[in-house]
């Protein structure tokens, strides 16, 4: 039956190992290329591989993936989003834009999320 009614402890400092290799990748990247975009499919590719393992394992629920991809989706993008708002140059578009990268992330992890749950009557 496997561990039907044992609810798993969240391992947070290895999603916290995963999001600092995710923000370092996305920074080095940022820092030679100096394109945003590009860092930002980093990101995109560290959230798509740890939903690709989430699908593997077939240990997680929807809302235990989401959790998961949304904290190491923005603990990766943090340090994109520090290096593009601190030099405050017009707080509306750079407002406008980090809601559209946010929403992004979001759809991101939710699409993630919905790979990477457990099937139904998986035992």
């Amino acid at each position: 039956m496997g561990n039907l009614f044992l609810k798993e402890r969240e391992s947070w400092w290895t999603w916290i190992i995963w999001g600092l290799i995710g923000s370092i990748v996305s920074t080095y990247i940022f820092s030679s290329t100096s394109e945003v975009k590009l860092a930002l499919v980093a990101s995109a590719i560290i959230v798509a591989m740890l939903s690709w393992w989430m699908n593997y394992s077939r240990r997680f629920e929807f809302y235990r993936a989401l959790k998961v991809l949304l904290f190491v989706g923005s603990v990766s993008l943090l340090p994109i989003a520090l290096n593009i708002a601190l030099p405050m140059k017009e707080l509306a578009t750079q407002a406008f834009n980090f809601t559209l990268v946010l929403l992004g992330l979001f759809c991101l992890c939710l699409c993630g999320a919905w790979f990477a749950r457990r099937p139904k009557q998986y035992y």
